[in-house]
């Protein structure tokens, strides 16, 4: 005689498909408020292979302006993390709750950040365009806003995780706050700042190719101007070099951090 064990109780069973037919009267919803062109859209369909195969000719005419943005669109990339990681840097050791001078002081840097965390990175540069017209110094600015919002959220948790010993080692010394930082702290903390720093260089490499995009200069200039000619061969070649861009930093960013452990 056999005896059957259920792998799942009655309950749990239709707990999953209540949640799977919640999830698609929730998806169903979802296009129909949406108003979505699905006859629309099918009917282009047969018009993507032409598309296609008009995205598949590149066209390498102007590799050499190209390039020249792109070289553009990384030094604001490189200028916008360096002003963010500065100010980051203070920002953190000022807000950590184990290093602030005062428990106010470090409330309102977290609560400043979360400000600045939750408004898109988009928005932001837009925010600096508008003020201050179009341009490189914009773009530079642009990125400084979350550069700092993300790396002083993640310095500070870093901070936080150090070992109350060693800032009570350091205090019984007779040491002194800045002192406390510099000998005690960033020697631990060096590593963890590197490796959050690499990340976000990523990050803002990927933001400053779509500053071109609302006139903040670089790549995404020329981007923008092919798509709005209806250029594909140039699309796909800028397209192409950005790909390459981005892997080659992802390469170069991942041999480094193996060099530095």
């Amino acid at each position: 005689m056999t005896t059957k064990i259920a792998l799942s109780t009655k309950k749990e069973r239709l707990l999953t498909l209540g949640t799977i037919c919640g999830l698609v009267l929730l998806l169903i919803t979802s296009v129909a408020l949406l108003d979505l062109e699905v006859a629309r859209f099918l009917s282009r369909w047969q018009d993507a292979g032409t598309i296609l195969a008009k995205f598949m000719t590149l066209d390498f005419s102007k590799i050499i302006p190209a390039l020249g943005q792109l070289f553009v669109s990384l030094c604001m990339a490189i200028c916008g993390l360096f002003i963010g990681w500065l100010i980051a840097l203070v920002l953190s050791f000022l807000g950590a709750a184990n290093t602030t001078p005062h428990l106010f002081l470090s409330m309102l840097i977290k609560g400043s950040v979360a400000v600045v965390r939750a408004v898109p990175a988009l928005v932001w540069i837009l925010i600096v365009v508008a003020s201050l017209g179009f341009g490189n110094t914009s773009g530079v600015l642009g990125l400084v806003f979350p550069t700092v919002g993300y790396l002083t959220k993640s310095f500070i948790s870093s901070i936080e995780e150090q070992d109350a010993a060693i800032i009570e080692t350091m205090q019984a010394t007779g040491a002194g706050w800045l002192q406390m930082i510099t000998e005690g702290l960033l020697p631990n903390l060096s590593s963890r700042f590197l490796a959050w720093t690499s990340i976000r260089l990523e990050g803002n490499i990927a933001e400053s190719i779509s500053l071109g995009m609302v006139g903040a200069g670089g790549i995404g200039m020329l981007l923008t101007r092919a798509i709005g000619q209806y250029n594909y061969g140039e699309i796909s070649m800028l397209i192409l070099l950005i790909f390459f861009t981005m892997i080659s930093v992802e390469l170069g960013i991942g041999q480094f951090k193996k060099r530095m452990r």
